[in-house]
């Protein structure tokens, strides 16, 4: 009978080990699931921003500032020849027509500061979703430094020779306007440099893109 007692405490107590273990393995796989779902979600969410952002370098961004890249050629063109000056004060209001985009990213963002980035196990996707993260912040600061250009150089130009510009009032250009040829010249410049980052930013995010489908192919997210 003794002997009886005990087997059967041993079994009862082998029982309740087994059972908070069956638990904590049920609960363990339930929060995973839970992890895995919420972060397959994150990963297509960043997809669709990603193509969003491809749409728009292509199809907007880029071949738009393209178009205003030429104008203020242009326009640098009359300037510097001292040609054309009726044609020239109706394109002069191309520098003042800003396009620019910085994607927004929000899922990204989201992902990394609650530390989720760490979910993923590829680390070259992992790299290019770190990469394509800074690519829009220096995007970003590229849209504030454009406006900043606008409003503290070619702004108070058009502010001091606003006589020329009122009626068509002539004879503007006919002194050297060396300050005019400068910032606009700079102004150019930079507006072709962001085409070329914009067109640098569209082909990262096709990499990205590619990478992420790869992904979830590999691991079965599709």
């Amino acid at each position: 009978m003794q002997s009886s007692r005990w087997t059967d405490h041993i079994l009862n107590f082998l029982a309740v080990i087994l059972g908070v273990s069956l638990a904590f393995i049920i609960s363990n796989k339930s929060e995973q699931a839970k992890i895995d779902n919420e972060f397959e979600k994150n990963l297509t969410a960043i997809l669709d921003e990603v193509e969003a952002d491809i749409y728009t370098f292509d199809s907007y961004q880029i071949p738009d500032n393209k178009d205003k890249l030429e104008d203020m050629q242009e326009v640098l063109g009359m300037l510097t020849s001292k040609t054309g000056e009726d044609s020239l004060n109706s394109k002069l209001n191309v520098f003042f027509d800003i396009n620019n985009y910085a994607p927004t990213n929000i899922t990204i963002s989201s992902l990394i500061s609650s530390g989720k980035l760490d979910l993923i196990s590829d680390f070259e996707l992992k790299k290019k979703i770190l990469a394509y993260e800074n690519t829009s912040q220096e995007l970003e600061a590229q849209g504030k430094f454009h406006v900043d250009f606008l409003m503290d150089q070619v702004t108070p130009w058009f502010i001091k020779n606003s006589e020329f510009f009122v009626g068509n009032k002539s004879g503007w250009y006919e002194k050297e306007n060396y300050e005019a040829v400068v910032i606009f010249s700079l102004y150019v410049a930079f507006v072709g440099n962001k085409i070329n980052k914009y067109e640098s930013a569209s082909k990262e995010a096709k990499v990205l893109r590619d990478h992420i489908k790869k992904y979830q192919l590999k691991e079965g997210l599709e």
